[in-house]
């Protein structure tokens, strides 16, 4: 008699343990996108949020893939007509208005005033069909809850924008948004302690309900927030959620513009929204908590896509489709690829910027040479032999301790010593909470000569320091070699890429200066500049680590 062979017990435990273990990446995502107006998070949520037959992607799927990187994205294509589930949207600015509508309209556009004055007729209309879903919603099951903030909210709040044109619009939306995050109430400026998170906080209380109540019905909950502006917001979300991933979506200042002309925003309102958006803040100042801040989250965020425009239209967004569908898939089943080689490169950059002494920003650099082997690595710090910012402190220069770790002009001219001292007298607390007491010289000496002098700065920049490296270890030329860095280079970098010869250059985030346009794109040897797309830091580690051996998986699931 023939025996039959079935699978060993421990081969189901198996099994059942690797379904276990996928879970929440599987059934549970949320990915809040991040970027500048006219860069593309709505486009991209849009994208994310349709049915895998109407998304139009390039990704590879023939039978002859010309290399490796042809062959991960037959990968990602098989995956993604298998396994891709369309998402929700969440609007933080129909969320915003959720907070308007808890109270009558008429009592809103009386308190909002001249923003409303050409349309407010109109605008009462659309606020009362609002109100009256708000209140059915949040009274009624499940199904009319999540239709209301998924799809009636964001329709509604889009018929807004309509009427009231897009300029006071976005004027509307700054200033409630504003309102709220200091005193959390639409129309209250003054700040209330305590009241900073209440916009993330009713964001996490819609998302979780929509898991919590599709998790009965077992159906799968996949979110995308368009769009997080506010980098402690995205902290939060962070924090709560363990499947919550920042996507920032980036385009050249070129492309972006282009676009908002084409929206017909004029110079000025481009002009006003990026000094909204991409305006450095003082931390020391309470409302910088409440404004937007795209530049600190594209400094958080965990997956970087980049949105140039295409030259063909029957191309356009393609690309972008090709980096979403590649994200979610690692998301939901991580290690089914490896990184790309410029993902390796910008890891190893994120990773080198943690070795900052810089109590301000972090950046790090790699050069590398025309096939992507490593050069030389950088970061923003000091030079070797001189004390980082953060390992030095005020308690200790004012006390003559350490003397070794401050330089001679600190210790001795008697002007700089007495605005240091009475600056000082407003941390003198710190270290009773057992931090370091550090500064910032430059931020010190900026505030005594009441200015803005970035060469007063200690550090050497990351990008600098990678190319000193080359030339204080003779390492071989890196002529026709790549830079990348987590953030763009300066002027000063710029000109230092030019003259080794680097050919290309991998940023994520744009220098708020002429760098680009006045010197990487002003000579007969200009280097191509390449908007980095790709995981770093947390989510590199998490998306590309096999949750399992792959062959144990196959093994398990082939039972």
């Amino acid at each position: 008699m023939q025996e039959i062979v079935g699978p060993k017990p421990n081969e189901n435990y198996l099994k059942s343990a690797i379904s276990k273990i996928y879970g929440e990446e599987d059934d549970f995502i949320i990915i809040g996108l991040t970027g500048r107006t006219g860069s593309g998070c709505s486009t991209a949520a849009s994208i994310l949020r349709s049915e895998k037959s109407v998304i139009k992607n390039s990704l590879y799927n023939g039978d002859s893939p010309g290399d490796n990187e042809q062959r991960k994205e037959k990968i990602i294509y098989r995956h993604f007509l298998a396994k891709w589930e369309p998402f929700l949207l969440l609007q933080v600015r129909s969320v915003i208005t959720s907070f308007l509508l808890d109270y009558e309209p008429n009592f809103v556009l009386e308190n909002l005033g001249t923003l409303f004055e050409k349309e407010k007729d109109k605008s009462v209309l659309i606020f009362e069909k609002l109100r009256n879903l708000y209140v059915s919603a949040n009274a009624s099951d499940f199904r009319v809850y999540e239709k209301f903030y998924t799809e009636d909210l964001p329709s509604l709040c889009e018929e807004l924008r309509s009427t009231l044109g897009e300029n006071n619009f976005v004027r509307l939306y700054q200033k409630i948004g504003k309102n709220i995050r200091m005193s959390g109430s639409p129309f209250d400026p003054n700040l209330a302690e305590g009241k900073f998170f209440t916009i993330a906080e009713r964001l996490i209380e819609i998302a979780t309900r929509l898991v919590q109540e599709r998790r009965k019905e077992k159906i799968k909950t996949f979110i995308a927030i368009d769009a997080i502006r506010n980098p402690l917001e995205a902290l939060l979300l962070q924090d709560r959620f363990s499947s919550f991933f920042l996507m920032a979506i980036s385009a050249p200042d070129e492309d972006r513009i282009r676009r908002l002309r084409s929206q017909n925003y004029s110079e000025e309102d481009i002009a006003a929204i990026d000094n909204v958006e991409y305006t450095l803040h003082d931390l020391e100042d309470a409302e910088s908590y409440s404004v937007q801040d795209i530049q600190a989250c594209l400094q958080r965020a965990d997956l970087y896509v980049s949105n140039p425009d295409v030259l063909a239209k029957v191309n356009k967004f393609q690309d972008l489709a090709n980096q979403l569908i590649k994200f979610v898939s690692l998301i939901r089943q991580p290690g089914i690829i490896t990184p790309s080689a410029a993902e390796r490169c910008m890891q190893i950059a994120y990773t080198a910027k943690l070795n900052s002494g810089c109590i301000s920003r972090q950046v790090g650099a790699v050069v590398t040479d025309q096939n992507l082997s490593l050069r030389s690595v950088g970061w923003n710090d000091v030079p070797h032999g001189q004390v980082p910012c953060n390992l030095r402190s005020r308690d200790d220069l004012i006390a003559g301790k350490d003397t070794e770790a401050y330089s001679d002009f600190e210790r001795k001219n008697e002007e700089y010593l007495h605005h240091f001292e009475q600056r000082s007298i407003r941390y003198i607390h710190i270290s009773e909470g057992g931090r370091n007491n550090a500064y910032c010289f430059k931020s010190e000496y900026n505030a005594l000569k009441n200015d803005k002098n970035q060469v007063h700065t200690r550090s050497l920049h990351a990008e600098e320091n990678a190319f000193l490296q080359i030339s204080k270890y003779g390492i071989s030329s890196v002529e026709g070699g790549i830079l990348f860095t987590t953030a763009s280079p300066c002027e000063l970098c710029a000109k230092k890429a030019y003259q080794l010869g680097i050919k290309k250059i991998y940023y994520i985030d744009p220098y708020p200066g002429i760098a680009i346009s006045h010197i990487l794109r002003g000579g007969s040897k200009n280097p191509e500049l390449i908007l980095f797309s790709g995981a770093i830091g947390r989510a590199f580690h998490k998306l590309y680590s096999p949750i399992v051996p792959y062959k144990d998986e196959l093994n398990a699931l082939s039972l």
